[in-house]
């Protein structure tokens, strides 16, 4: 997958400059399993915020390149009042004020004030957000995904949940691969970070006042891509972890089963910190520095994502899919119209440039020459679409065709296997189109990443620079998408279905229906939000799903 770009990510605001904190005389208390959290009231907002709960052991030293330990120590009381050290990634702007470390293997919690689990009371849904950020960068910390504006409107919607943020593993740290790492078993440590705290969310939601019986993990781009592996993890078990998924612009990698990149990269490692004359690597690589792992991974080139591990991820998705081996579990999902001007340059002008598009992720040439051919360069049929090339102007000649084929191949292919796995195994889609521009250049179209804005209901801005803050000035029509978003959204969370969000006049969004060999996808733009068919490029999706196990390696 290409690096997760920086376009639509900024500094991060402290929370205590933006909410009145309450000054309670008693901070809120939650006593869990280990002991009692002592976390802070935010009055403007009527919510408790437990921040940095560790969900396991630190995973430095001896439990460096390990699977994810449950914790194992009891306490008294400790605070949770503020952000723990975000997990180690590279590519984060130097910008965000954040602190990495390796022992970052926290969650957060935003909750109604008055949610606490008592006698009798009604238990709220919960819904877990995993971020993205290609498997390599990003953290639950960063503002843009701050929870407080979507949980203050799910309880202005009658519909209160409690909100959850993870961070887990990434890069090196999470995600590296080789035959030693799979001899060892510790393939996928990101993911199995996420499970691990899906497991704490389990055991000590209720104390908070959540159901743990109506979870929904939630994620975008890789975030979106981690939620599907969760669903097919272990062959589709279901360990009673979510009831619900949501997966904005979900995306996964590519020939996963195929080492020979990954074990180039941990030779790399292994050999740069002296560890590649020892019998025990992996014991050796725990005993070297963070500093000097941490200076050595900066230098290797390529990206870091899950692989086939015959464990956790059994085996490509494709085959799990075709199988049915998936938790049966609704799905709410889609994509942005443009996802793919974020991965794209500009200066895209010649047949070669698109073949080396179509190559980079995996196809041999027999079949990039019926991607060619699904894929003309056609003005009409590229991306964005209501943008025109002319002479002379910002993009190349065969730009538009570049962004259809970046759209299709990472992104839109991923959630139409999706949403026909789940028609054919009879379990209820949801499945969106979004569309509304992030800038005035229009060709950026409504790239990846835009909706977060909505989804979370920013419309402080937080996390965004004000140049690009989706929300910013907005007219009546875009932040009325915004409000339908979010809605949505919590009404999915609430109720498993998304048409409970109390907005008058809006179209009923239907369960995907591929009867007649498509669906309906709720498209959801200012122009004009509603029903639409589910039919645009899916000759070029279909053949690229067709030959996802052969070509793609997914």
């Amino acid at each position: 997958m290409a690096p997760y770009l920086k376009l639509a990510l900024a500094a991060l605001p402290l929370l205590q400059s933006v909410f009145c904190v309450g000054a309670h005389n008693i901070p809120p208390t939650i006593k869990v399993k280990n002991g009692t959290y002592e976390g802070k009231h935010v009055a403007s907002y009527d919510q408790d915020l437990f921040l940095g709960i560790p969900y396991a052991q630190p995973p430095v030293g001896d439990l460096r390149l390990r699977n994810p330990q449950s914790l194992n120590t009891t306490f008294k009381k400790r605070s949770a009042t503020e952000y723990a050290d975000s997990c180690v990634g590279y590519g984060n702007s130097a910008a965000w004020p954040f602190t990495l470390s390796e022992d970052c293997l926290t969650l957060n919690i935003v909750k109604p004030t008055k949610s606490e689990g008592k006698k009798n009371a009604k238990l709220l849904p919960v819904g877990v957000f995993i971020h993205g950020g290609g498997w390599s960068q990003d953290y639950s910390a960063n503002a843009v995904y701050n929870l407080s504006f979507i949980v203050e409107e799910s309880v202005n919607a009658g519909k209160p949940f409690i909100g959850v943020s993870v961070d887990y593993r990434l890069s090196f740290w999470g995600f590296m691969a080789s035959q030693d790492i799979l001899d060892a078993g510790v393939a996928n440590l990101g993911l199995k970070d996420q499970r691990l705290a899906l497991h704490w969310v389990n055991e000590n939601i209720k104390a908070f006042g959540g159901d743990p019986k109506k979870v929904t993990i939630w994620g975008e781009s890789a975030g979106g891509g981690n939620v599907g592996y969760h669903a097919t993890a272990f062959g589709g078990r279901d360990d009673g972890l979510f009831r619900g998924i949501i997966a904005q612009s979900g995306a996964e990698g590519t020939d996963m089963k195929n080492l020979t990149a990954p074990q180039q990269r941990y030779d790399t490692v292994v050999k740069a910190v002296g560890c590649d004359s020892k019998n025990d690597k992996l014991a050796c690589l725990r005993k070297v520095s963070f500093s000097e792992l941490n200076a050595t991974i900066t230098k290797i080139s390529g990206g870091f994502y899950p692989i086939v591990d015959g464990d956790l991820v059994p085996d490509l998705s494709s085959t799990l899919l075709e199988n049915g081996n998936f938790t049966k579990t609704p799905i709410l999902l889609g994509t942005n119209t443009d996802e793919g001007t974020l991965f794209s340059s500009t200066d895209i002008s010649t047949d070669k440039q698109i073949e080396s598009i179509i190559r980079a992720s995996g196809p041999d040439e027999s079949t990039t020459r019926v991607l060619m051919a699904l894929y003309p360069n056609v003005d009409s049929l590229g991306l964005p679409s209501e943008y025109r090339v002319t002479v002379n102007g910002l993009v190349g000649a065969q730009y538009k065709r570049a962004i259809a084929l970046y759209t299709d191949q990472l992104f839109l292919s991923w959630r139409r296997i999706r949403t026909q796995s789940w028609f054919n195994y009879g379990v209820p889609a949801y499945s969106y189109l979004f569309e509304s521009p992030l800038t005035s250049r229009e060709y950026i179209g409504t790239t990846h990443f835009t909706e977060i804005g909505y989804v979370f209901y920013n419309r402080l801005g937080l996390g965004y620079p004000a140049t690009i803050n989706p929300l910013q000035d907005a007219t009546e029509d875009v932040l009325d998408l915004a409000k339908l978003t979010t809605r949505m959204w919590i009404s999915f969370i609430h109720d498993l279905d998304p048409n409970n969000h109390g907005i008058a006049g809006v179209d009923e969004w239907p369960i995907y229906n591929a009867t007649g060999g498509y669906g309906e996808n709720f498209h959801l733009t200012p122009k004009k939000f509603g029903v639409a068919p589910d039919t645009f490029r899916l000759a070029g999706t279909t053949y690229i799903n067709s030959v996802a196990l052969e070509q793609y390696g997914r």
